[in-house]
């Protein structure tokens, strides 16, 4: 190919490419609703049209940014958020903290607003009045604006007192409460209908045993709490005890290898504890019977190590927790502090949200002569003065 020919089609071709850049520029600039760049020579004087894009500089500053205020009671400049603190909730003084029946008040983009305690409801919509009903109420059962019918009370629907509902569920009846009628010693097939313990003067007697109530009738012979008849002879009473690792609850119900037969603090029954990993804690008895809670003594803050270590906590700074790890007991700092002294003594000491000398870590230091201030771990900064800064002004 001759060179005039290899001139030509390197000529074409950067015509073509600069057209398409020139082509992508324009679009990206329409889609930006930004004008299209200028593009000048390499010797453009001083008197070239300045870039409308500049860059803005920006200087240490002492205000205080938008939903922070310094307040009377302020260790720090700025470090008060007046949109979370309850206690200087959209302004310094006006504490939210306060309650009502019922209620509590927390601080909401600057605005208390309230919640209500577990079983109390708002139901009237004043403030003033606090959570003024209840969920066990035949007004309000289990919600505002759920009425019982006349002569149906508001019961709890289950032993743990957390359902509630008007009347009883199926297969209970309401005695001053929801009771099973079916095997109830003191509500036999009927409300207050208590069985006989003794089954009568010509009723025989077996060891460890009693007359109760089974299949809503009276006179039926039942175990004592803790024994059971395992031999299947009433004869010889309820002869084995329920207490024991081999009989834990209920006649058979063997424990595993490691495991205790005991009262289960959580749930107050007899069950075989501890899973494997988990080792038992006693925290009392129960008619003489061991009662306490399985724990991984590994990671337990109240049981670190041994049953009973208690890791405690650091009084007095407010920005550090105690922590069990892999038995041992530590510290370790919340979110926005930090130990810059290095003494377990005074746990974590500097607020790094908002301490100039400590600006989001220790020893991070904001413009102090300025009196720059520290806001949620970053010195503050303004828009530079740009005249002063030598901006082109027009």
């Amino acid at each position: 190919m001759k060179t005039s020919n290899v001139v030509a089609v390197f000529t074409a071709a950067a015509t073509v490419m600069a057209w398409g850049c020139s082509r992508t520029q324009e679009r990206l600039g329409a889609e930006i609703g930004e004008p299209p760049p200028v593009f000048a020579a390499l010797d453009a004087g001083s008197d070239a049209t300045p870039d409308a894009r500049g860059l803005t500089n920006y200087c240490p500053s002492n205000k205080c940014p938008p939903g922070w205020m310094t307040c009377p009671d302020s260790r720090f400049p700025c470090d008060t958020n007046i949109a979370s603190d309850p206690h200087n909730c959209g302004g310094c003084g006006l504490d939210c903290s306060r309650g009502g029946p019922g209620a509590t008040f927390v601080c909401n983009e600057g605005a208390c607003t309230m919640s209500c305690t577990s079983g109390a409801l708002d139901c009237d919509g004043i403030v003033d009045n606090g959570c003024e009903s209840r969920t066990i109420n035949p007004t309000s059962c289990g919600g505002c604006g759920v009425v019982c019918a006349v002569g149906e009370s508001c019961r709890y629907q289950d032993d743990t007192f957390t359902t509630v509902a008007c009347g009883c569920p199926p297969g209970k009846l309401d005695c001053q409460g929801c009771k099973d009628v079916v095997d109830d010693d003191s509500h036999c097939g009927a409300c207050n209908n208590a069985c006989d313990r003794t089954g009568g003067p010509d009723a025989p007697q077996y060891a460890n045993s009693y007359y109760g109530c089974a299949s809503s009738q009276c006179g039926k012979v039942k175990c004592k709490a803790g024994f059971g008849n395992c031999d299947g002879d009433i004869e010889n009473g309820c002869e084995t005890s329920t207490i024991a690792d081999d009989n834990c609850g209920a006649c058979g119900n063997k424990c595993g290898a490691g495991q205790k037969c005991a009262v289960d603090a959580v749930s107050n029954k007899l069950a075989c504890l501890c899973e494997e990993g988990l080792t038992f804690c006693q925290t009392g008895e129960v008619n003489g019977i061991p009662k306490g809670s399985c724990v991984d003594v590994r990671s337990d803050q109240y049981n670190c190590g041994a049953c009973g270590v208690d890791c405690g906590s650091f009084i007095g700074d407010g920005y550090s927790t105690s922590i069990c790890d892999y038995g041992r007991c530590l510290f370790r700092c919340t979110n926005g502090a930090a130990d810059c002294n290095g003494s377990r003594n005074d746990g974590c000491e500097i607020d790094t949200n908002s301490d100039p000398r400590n600006c989001g870590g220790c020893g991070i230091t904001c413009d102090l002569t300025m009196g720059q201030a520290c806001v949620a771990g970053k010195c503050v900064v303004e828009p530079c003065d740009q005249a002063d800064a030598g901006e082109v002004t027009r």
